[in-house]
């Protein structure tokens, strides 16, 4: 009995196999793969001769169509998919070592040799005892619906139409009537690429007619075309359609099947094949804070800019929490340098759309001893895509804060608080770094019309350092004012930012003194001795000794210059009582 079923069995799986249309819509390799192999398979039964290809090619084309065949063995022998898992096991097994032979015969023997496990796997040896399982028929021969034809893939493209054509023949002996055939829907895009624009999609044939008709397979085939709209969103690869097919046998007797294709999909960027949108990243772009400047001890509004990098999902559902840098040396002393002063740090947003950007804003109040100097704040966020996949991320912005230097000046101590014109006096005092920040190339300078000197350089002070200043003022002029003087202490502070503060003393500069005692009466200028000013008195003495020079000078000349004349009058007068020439000879000499 076993044996009669087996061979009944057999006939049909080769009847099938023979058939050059019966191959299912299925990526362009394994569909040429099959034509290949039904092309060789062809040959090798009518003796018939191919023209002379190159034997390297030949055998990759062998390899190349055993996948296709002991698929389409597969789906022959195995329709509702029961015993998929081993049978996918054996084809992997079987193509590991036809990978591995040099000759097409091998090739040919081993795909043989698979097909035959598979049968046994489908159909296992059973006990003598066991009778009923003898008679199980695991192929039902009337009614077999499968794809057919060598449809190119179709190509569907993220957000365009695309035309799914669904050939259907019935490989089985006799007719199948009222065959609905409805594609397998979903809200996944890696099942159902897309758009749900229908309440329904089934289409139906009216009938089958099978092999026992004696028409071609050709001509038995009937095609359903769906006009679909992919979604934006699909993912890049090919992609299975399954299509349910539920149809009345030869005997009225309600049946079903399920239908496979493949498509193409250029899907978005940023998406997998399986559907799966890669990581949407979300970035601080920058930050802005009010004021500009933050200072020690003040409250600011800071505000993060937001960007979803992401081009192919948008962000939903989202928590920024904003964590300031802890400041301490140990656990008993550490705070935060920035507090929110609503008491809460964290932020919801609600969606921040593909490609889009989004800005928050916190009150923070900067503690008042911080140090001058930048300070990063934590910004942990968490976030969910259009799938409801939670991720997290985590970025930092660094924000400057200000300490006011604070700056102290001890009382000067001036010796003396008089002076005249070329007289000295000494300026000391202390400067005092009372802030939190370093204070850079402090320098003291004096601003007055009467003194000279007086600028003096200390170099840098760290917070509560002291720095020394003593300086020597020396008097130019005699002060028209009530003597008040101006010190100028400038200062820098870590961004070379330059301050300078002000601090008045008190030094008053008066013309020298002159004894009447000391100085001969007759020498004293008139107006001198009518209680003329000092000035006066100085200024008729450096013009009386200038004139006195002058006159001296004058004198010295004149009698230089008559002495000279009256020496050179009387060498003449010699030369004439002589009569000689200016060379000593006598004139009368020259006659003769």
């Amino acid at each position: 009995m076993r044996k009669r079923v087996m061979s009944g069995v057999l006939a049909v799986v080769c009847a099938a196999m023979i058939l050059g249309t019966g191959v299912a819509a299925v990526p362009m390799q394994e569909v040429q793969a099959s034509q290949t192999s039904s092309t060789q398979e062809q040959d090798k039964d009518t003796g018939g001769s191919t023209a002379e290809t190159d034997p390297a090619k030949e055998l990759q084309d062998a390899k190349n169509s055993a996948m296709g065949t002991l698929q389409d063995y597969q789906r022959l022998i195995d329709p509702n998919g029961k015993k998929a898992a081993k049978l996918n096991e054996a084809i992997t097994k079987a193509m590991d070592q036809i990978n591995a032979m040099t000759t097409v015969s091998g090739v040919t023997d081993y795909v043989a040799k698979t097909k035959s496990e598979m049968d046994r796997i489908v159909n296992p040896p059973a006990d003598d005892s066991d009778e009923e399982e003898e008679e199980e028929v695991p192929v039902n021969a009337d009614h077999f619906l499968m794809v057919g034809g060598n449809w190119v893939t179709p190509v569907a493209n993220a957000g365009q139409t695309v035309s799914i054509v669904l050939p259907v023949v019935n490989m089985g002996k006799t007719m199948v009537t009222d065959a609905v055939v409805t594609p397998v829907l979903s809200t996944d895009s890696a099942v159902w690429p897309f758009e749900i624009t229908s309440s329904s999609y089934s289409q139906t044939i009216e009938d089958l007619p099978g092999t026992d008709t004696g028409v071609s397979d050709m001509d038995r085939r009937r095609e359903l075309t769906w006009n679909l709209q992919t979604r934006s969103d699909v993912g890049t690869g090919y992609q299975k359609i399954s299509f349910d097919v539920r149809y009345r046998d030869s005997q009225g007797n309600s049946q079903s099947a399920t239908l496979d294709t493949y498509i193409q999909v250029n899907g978005t960027a940023g998406v997998g094949a399986d559907g799966q949108a890669s990581v949407p990243r979300v970035i601080v772009t920058g930050f802005d804070t009010n004021p500009e400047e933050v200072h020690a001890g003040e409250s600011f509004t800071l505000t993060l800019h937001l960007k979803n990098t992401s081009t192919a999902t948008s962000v939903n559902n989202m928590i920024c929490e904003i964590v300031a840098a802890v400041e301490g040396d140990d656990e008993d002393t550490t705070y935060a340098a920035f507090l929110p002063t609503a008491g809460s740090s964290t932020i919801f947003i609600d969606r921040i759309e593909k490609d889009g950007t989004k800005d928050i804003s916190l009150e923070l109040e900067a503690k008042a001893d911080l140090s001058q100097k930048p300070y990063a704040v934590d910004v942990n966020m968490s976030y969910e895509d259009e799938k409801v996949n939670s991720y997290t991320s985590k970025t930092s912005v660094s924000i400057p804060v200000k300490q006011e230097a604070r700056v102290e000046v001890s009382e000067p101590e001036v010796m003396p608080s008089s002076i005249e014109v070329g007289g000295e006096a000494n300026v000391m005092f202390n400067i005092y770094n009372m802030g939190k920040t370093k204070l850079y190339n402090v320098q003291v300078k004096t601003d007055s019309e009467y003194l000279s000197g007086g600028d003096s350089f200390i170099g840098n002070l760290d917070p509560g350092a002291t720095g020394s200043v003593d300086i020597y003022l020396v008097g130019q002029a005699a002060t028209m004012d009530d003597g008040t003087v101006k010190l100028l202490i400038s200062y820098e502070d870590e961004t070379g930012e330059a301050t300078t503060m002000e601090k008045e003393i008190s030094l008053f500069v008066s013309e020298p003194y002159f004894d009447d005692m000391m100085m001969d009466e007759g020498m004293m200028p008139e107006n001198a001795e009518q209680g003329g000013g000092g000035g006066t008195l100085r200024t008729a003495l450096i013009v009386i000794g200038i004139l006195l020079l002058i006159v001296l000078a004058a004198v010295i000349i004149i009698l230089r210059r008559k002495k000279k004349k009256e020496q050179k009058s009387l060498e003449n007068d010699i030369y004439d009582i002589l009569d000689l020439d200016r060379e000593g000879e006598n004139k009368d000499d020259e006659i003769f």
